[in-house]
């Protein structure tokens, strides 16, 4: 298949790049009251919650690799596990885990071309947690 915009190889009908985004906010199982979890959230909307609450957080909304502003509005690609919460699910919740990235750094990442900047953060976070 290939993507409709640019015309890569793709498993959708849009690439990685190109692939329509949802702001974050409209997730189901969000308060806008409460940043606490709640116990009947499944992990999609606690990691959601987890990243508004990081976002509101953390002010400076630009990529950590290429300085790039990242809008207004959070969207699940900014936030990057910079070790895998697949292989490492005991840091998905972790904030020193997660990195501000724009679509572009986040996909070089996800496809193993690690900047100097990532590179730096996953060796401290491997130190830091004994990995």
């Amino acid at each position: 298949m290939k993507c409709k915009t640019c015309g890569k190889n793709s498993q959708s009908d849009y690439c990685f790049i190109h692939k329509p985004r949802k702001p974050l906010s409209s997730g189901k199982g969000l308060s806008k009251k409460s940043s606490k979890p709640s116990e009947k959230l499944d992990k999609s909307s606690l990691m959601r919650q987890f990243f508004m609450r990081f976002w509101k957080e953390n002010k400076q909304h630009v990529c950590e690799v290429c300085n790039k502003h990242l809008g207004d509005e959070p969207r699940t690609y900014m936030f990057d596990h910079v070790l895998e919460k697949s292989k490492y699910p005991e840091l998905a919740f972790e904030e020193e885990n997660i990195m501000y990235l724009c679509l572009g750094c986040h996909d070089e990442k996800t496809r193993g071309h690690h900047s100097d900047v990532t590179t730096k953060r996953i060796k401290y976070l491997k130190t830091k947690f004994n990995i």
